[in-house]
């Protein structure tokens, strides 16, 4: 998934100018994947989301800064950018 979003990313702007784009772009799609993730979790359960709205965003925002910023952060430091 790392790769792939890279290579994307990398085929439309030169390297210097990719960075920038791709860390954001896990942050916020590891974010809205956890997000997601509770929701699922709240309707099967049947708990309120209103009332588990807090857990929901604290969840979201640690898949962000784990999966997104650390697994982004360490995918650019194993290809060597």
């Amino acid at each position: 998934m790392y790769r792939g979003l890279w290579n994307f990313i990398t085929r439309y702007m030169d390297d210097s100018h990719a960075v920038p784009v791709f860390l954001p772009v896990m942050i916020i799609g590891w974010t809205l994947i956890g997000v997601a993730a509770g929701l699922i979790w709240c309707i099967f359960t049947g708990s309120g989301v209103l009332q588990s709205l807090a857990d929901l965003i604290c969840a979201g925002g640690y898949a962000g800064l784990i999966l997104g910023l650390f697994g982004g952060s360490f995918f650019l430091y194993r290809i060597g950018v």
